[in-house]
C-alpha cells in the first residue's frame, strides 16, 4: 500500500467536559477551539466549534469521534471527520480521517482514503495524515 503526505493538523481545545461512565465507556468531550493544518496541497485554520468525543474503555483504549470544520487559505470549507484508536499503554495512536467539501479546488478530498497518526503534546493534539494511494 502506498502513501502520500496529506496535512500536518493541529488543535486546540477547551476545558473537557466530562459526561461519566457510560454503557460504552467514560465519554468526555473536547471542545476544538482552533488549530491549523498545513499540507503541500492545503493549509489553513481550524474553526472554533468542533468537537472530539472520546470514550475510554475498560481495558484503557480510547476511541475518538472528532468532527471538525477546516478553513482553507482561501476561504474554502471543509468538514473533517476523524475516528481512531488510542492505547497510551503500547503507545499507539492511529486514526481515518475523512472530507466533505464543496468547493471544487478540493474535491479530491471527497473521494479519498485517508490514515493518521496521532500524538498528544503540551500545546494540544497533533495528527499527521496521509492520503492512501
Amino acid at each position: 500500500m502506498n502513501s502520500r503526505p496529506l496535512l500536518l493538523l493541529r488543535l486546540t481545545t477547551a476545558v473537557t467536559a466530562e459526561i461519566g461512565s457510560t454503557p460504552n465507556g467514560k465519554l468526555s468531550i473536547f471542545p476544538v477551539t482552533g488549530g491549523s493544518f498545513e499540507g503541500e496541497r492545503l493549509q489553513g485554520k481550524v474553526l472554533a466549534g468542533g468537537g472530539d468525543w472520546v470514550t475510554t474503555k475498560s481495558d484503557g483504549t480510547i476511541e475518538l469521534d472528532l468532527r471538525v470544520t477546516l478553513e482553507t487559505d482561501d476561504g474554502a470549507l471543509i468538514h473533517m471527520t476523524l475516528t481512531g484508536v488510542r492505547d497510551d499503554a503500547n503507545n499507539y495512536f492511529r486514526t481515518l480521517p475523512r472530507f466533505e467539501t464543496a468547493a471544487a479546488k478540493y474535491a479530491f478530498l471527497n473521494r479519498l482514503l485517508a490514515v493518521g497518526i496521532g500524538e498528544i503534546r503540551s500545546d494540544g493534539p497533533v495528527h499527521a495524515i496521509e492520503e492512501i494511494l
